[in-house]
């Protein structure tokens, strides 16, 4: 198999290639097939190769939002590390391996505005198209303007409403297979520059003040939860045991952030094995002593099973990480 892929591919496809370092989390046992596609048509290449051979395949990109089987992957995996970055007025074209760090720089330096708040994103442009990631009340899909992808085994370019974004979702996400190739972002110019450059460091200083930014993690676990009522609310409240003059934390999508949830179910600096939830915030949980994935599966059981018992039922917490090879 592997003779195959590397004559269909590239000889640069690995066999046995480990996926721990390959992640945030540093979590996850090989993959049988490894590849790094550092173009778009290397990427369509590799789905096809590994389509016309039936094997299994998974996109990665920059490791992010993750959690991999301590068994590893029984297939190919394809990273995406095609980078690339071109301004034109308000519009910008983004590869899709390129990180989102790096996008929310270089348009701030370029004189727009509207997607500094990636600058706390860890992973690749790719996987913030696909699960449509967003901070502080702002995501990646209200500002595509369109996709290049490779979907039902085309290259093709959707249009923004084609993607269906919704809260950490899009098309690409609700039918696995598909692949983000490049996008196009429409921003704003910024009315004073230097307030941009000045954002992106309040935003960098916000993350380490909040975020477990020392250890291994994933990102955010668990998706915020959407009560579906006042009494929903009001059911949350109980269960939590609130003060009659504590608010709770409703953003503006309507959703309800998972870590505060967490956090006032005390379940903070909850340990199992060498996963722990970090002190910093809920919602991130951190590999700070050789964690395997079985400990983090471990820890999500932990904190739903709590949640759901002590809500009656209301509350169910849902994953906002992608497991791979389980």
């Amino acid at each position: 198999m592997l003779d195959q892929l590397q004559a269909k591919i590239s000889p640069e496809v690995r066999a046995d290639e480990p996926l721990a370092p390959h992640t945030t989390y540093r979590i996850g046992g090989p993959a049988d097939y490894f590849f790094a596609a550092k173009t778009a048509d290397e990427a369509v290449r590799a789905v096809a190769a590994a389509k016309e051979l039936n094997l299994p395949y998974y996109i990665l990109g920059g490791g992010s939002n993750v959690l991999v089987s301590d068994e590893g992957y029984r297939g190919l995996v394809i990273k995406l590390v095609n980078r690339g970055l071109e301004i034109e007025g308000q519009r910008v074209t983004v590869e899709a391996g390129t990180p989102s760090a790096l996008v929310a720089l270089k348009t701030t330096e370029a004189g727009l505005t509207g997607f500094e708040w990636a600058i706390g994103l860890p992973g690749t442009f790719g996987g913030a198209v696909r699960g449509n990631a967003g901070m502080y009340d702002s995501n990646t899909g209200e500002f595509i303007e369109s996709v290049r992808c490779l979907f039902d085994g085309q290259v093709t370019e959707l249009t923004k409403e084609q993607c269906q974004f919704s809260y950490r979702s899009s098309i690409f996400k609700q039918q696995p297979g598909n692949l983000v190739l490049s996008a196009v972002l429409v921003l704003a110019p910024a009315a004073d520059p230097s307030a941009g450059q000045q954002k992106l460091q309040e935003i960098l200083t916000r993350k380490k003040d909040t975020q477990p930014v020392e250890y291994p993690t994933s990102g955010c676990i668990f998706k915020n939860w959407q009560p579906g009522s006042d009494e929903e609310l009001q059911s949350l409240r109980r269960s939590l045991d609130l003060n009659p003059d504590e608010q709770i934390p409703v953003a503006k999508n309507g959703t309800v952030p998972a870590g505060w949830i967490i956090d006032r179910a005390q379940l903070k600096g909850t340990q199992v094995g060498g996963a722990s939830i970090s002190e910093k915030h809920a919602n991130f949980f951190v590999n700070d002593n050789n964690a395997d994935a079985n400990d983090i599966i471990g820890l999500i059981a932990v904190v739903k099973t709590r949640i759901r018992n002590m809500s009656s039922s209301v509350i169910n917490m849902q994953e906002e990480i992608e497991y791979v090879g389980f």
